[in-house]
């Protein structure tokens, strides 16, 4: 079936009654206008900022400030220290959204210097962005039904609603109603997107059940035309997906599942691996597809993994890492996965040791943690760092990579 809206003109005029005029950072209250300043403007001198809301002064030193580094409300973490480069170490640069009680970050996207992503899972879940400065969060859209996957082009954001089984978006900006793009009768998941096309993925049934149903959908831009005939396929539980300029990969989270790229342009459909256990998470670079694995309830037991294919199938899947590496580390379970061809590393997030993990994208030397602790979720690459969602506490997070 296809449905052709205009982006354009679905999206409503009205104003959110959530427009985020100001976001609380920790105990205190900051100023958008403020929060994601480096200081020079404003009325306030090269790094400095006003981050209490007071026009009198510019009370904070951008430079040196760890409570404020860089940005009103960045936080340098761990005894971190601040200097003009930044936070020593990891720098959280959000947090506690949506709510500081039931914060549930889920999964992020970095576009044009803002980091988006979702988070809650019930009926209380939103949207948000921030500068990956830090500063004051952006509320994109509020009561949502478990926000799951998050794209981003130049024509709006693009989000899964999980509960309510429908593919949604909005401005930027956040200035108009969200608008449901695809109204579908089952799950969907991940979402990846460019400036040409969207991509969505949706499951049939439970997690890891194949059925009548599960398919890879596509909404072409800028006319937001919907295509929910692009790749069915009822032998598989699709999870998340990422794109190229050419194919579509994507997970079948199923207990013996599959890894698959399917071209953009006729939706046919090429294995890339076989009888992997309960495959979740995937990433692309110009020559390999990473995918994590990740055994759940009954098969726990069975190996987790960091794997990668050539992109072409011409060669079988190998581990980079496997949960044998790291013996001394109870309930490795790696989770999300990002890479990119600015460096030699692929990076995850492991939720039950818990970590953030880096290693050579061939499988050598051994894995490092870049951060131990809280709840990691999300995770994106962009210029020199890697950015993470905590679920637990509902912060996003970035460190140099």
């Amino acid at each position: 079936m296809r449905q052709a809206f205009g982006i354009g003109s679905i999206l409503c005029v009205a104003i959110m009654a959530a427009a985020a005029c100001t976001s609380v950072l920790g105990d205190f209250t900051v100023s958008e206008a403020s929060a994601t300043s480096t200081g020079g403007g404003d009325g306030c001198a090269a790094g400095t900022a006003d981050c209490d809301g007071n026009p009198d002064d510019c009370e904070v030193n951008l430079l040196d400030d760890p409570q404020n580094c860089g940005a009103c409300g960045a936080v340098c973490l761990d005894g971190g220290r601040c200097s003009a480069t930044g936070c020593s170490g990891v720098t959280e640069i959000a947090r506690g959204f949506p709510t500081i009680e039931a914060p549930n970050a889920n999964l992020l996207t970095v576009y044009q210097g803002e980091v988006y992503w979702t988070a809650g899972e019930g009926t209380d879940g939103s949207v948000q962005k921030v500068s990956v400065l830090g500063g004051a969060v952006t509320t994109l859209a509020v009561g949502q039904n478990a926000p799951y996957g998050i794209a981003v082009n130049q024509h709006g954001v693009f989000w899964s609603n999980l509960n309510d089984k429908d593919v949604l978006t909005v401005d930027r900006n956040g200035a108009r109603t969200p608008e449901v793009l695809f109204d579908s009768d089952f799950a969907t998941l991940g979402v990846a997107a460019d400036e040409d096309a969207v991509f969505w993925a949706q499951r049939a049934a439970g997690i890891g059940t194949p059925g009548e149903g599960s398919l890879i959908g596509k909404i072409t831009m800028p006319d937001a035309e919907v295509d929910d005939e692009f790749h069915e396929d009822n032998n598989v539980s699709p999870h998340l997906i990422a794109i190229d300029r050419e194919h579509v990969y994507w997970v079948d989270r199923s207990l013996r599942g599959s890894v698959n790229r399917t071209q953009r342009a006729t939706g046919d459909t090429q294995r890339l691996a076989r009888e992997q256990p309960f495959p979740y998470a995937i990433a692309v670079d110009d020559d390999h597809v990473y995918w994590t694995n990740s055994p759940r309830g009954d098969h726990a037991g069975e190996l987790s993994a960091v794997m990668r294919a050539p992109k072409d199938g011409s060669e079988d899947a190998a581990a980079v890492w496997t949960a044998i590496e790291d013996d001394d580390v109870a309930h490795a379970s790696p989770d999300c996965i990002a890479v990119d061809g600015s460096d030699e590393f692929v990076y995850w997030t492991d939720q039950g040791s818990p970590r953030v993990m880096r290693k050579r994208k061939d499988g050598t030397g051994r894995a490092r943690p870049l951060y131990e602790g809280g709840t990691p979720r999300g995770i994106a690459l962009a210029g020199g760092f890697v950015f993470w969602a905590d679920e637990s506490s509902g912060t996003i997070r970035k460190r140099a990579r």
